[in-house]
């Protein structure tokens, strides 16, 4: 019904577009950087230097996580909602992981149960990247600014936190991105101009089509959307 329509619908606006490039471009040095200081392959001066980097980086995911919690609360606040609604709908996606297996191994498509913005595996990993982003931004300010302050144990659990919160975030990230560019319409929308076409809203994300967006009634015109 909706393979045709090639309306826009404003999925990822300016705000939480900007938050999003600052976001990749600083994890993406962090998450090398990060792993080169745990494996230590370097010189000295190579080690350093990827500690600078590592540090610069990480301040620069702060004052964006920072700048962006204050000045789009309203967003904060509804992704929060959005990535924590939970259903057995979430429970049927897992089961059989969206159908990403069966279309990349076996050619083939099986059924998914209806979304909203964010499909489960999405609200997984957004949750990881919430609770694991804030406890990476934490626990790096205390490490790098007092750690002669805080008592010997709790720098030992800081850095143990950072580690294991950093690892999962990294190994998220080359699905993530994988997966972000095969649905081509949502990487355009997330990293050019926050538009999806609604044929592909309606089809991967048909519940958030249903109960959120307004659609128009004039053909090209651009749907409105929370």
């Amino acid at each position: 019904m909706h393979q045709h329509d090639t309306r826009p619908i404003l999925k990822h606006p300016l705000n939480v577009r900007i938050f999003h490039y600052i976001l990749l471009l600083s994890f993406l040095p962090l998450a090398a950087t990060g792993l080169l200081l745990f494996f230590k392959p370097l010189s000295q001066a190579g080690m350093q230097l990827t500690y600078d980097i590592h540090i610069i980086a990480g301040v620069i995911m702060s004052i964006d996580a920072v700048a962006f919690t204050i000045f789009a609360f309203d967003r904060v606040v509804l992704f929060i909602a959005r990535v924590f609604n939970l259903s057995m709908r979430d429970v049927k996606w897992f089961m059989v992981l969206g159908g990403y297996p069966q279309k990349f191994l076996l050619g083939k498509k099986v059924p998914v149960p209806p979304m909203n913005k964010y499909n489960s595996g999405q609200k997984l990993f957004g949750a990881c990247v919430l609770i694991g982003g804030t406890l990476l931004i934490i626990s790096g300010l205390v490490l790098w600014l007092v750690p002669h302050v805080v008592p010997r144990d709790m720098t030992y659990a800081l850095g143990m936190i950072h580690l294991v919160a950093g690892l999962i975030l990294t190994m998220f990230l080359p699905v993530h991105l994988f997966l972000a560019v095969y649905r081509w319409d949502d990487f355009k929308a997330m990293m050019v101009h926050g538009n999806v076409p609604y044929h592909d809203a309606a089809e991967y994300t048909p519940l958030w089509v249903e109960q959120e967006i307004a659609p128009t009634t004039t053909s090209g015109d651009q749907v409105v959307a929370k």
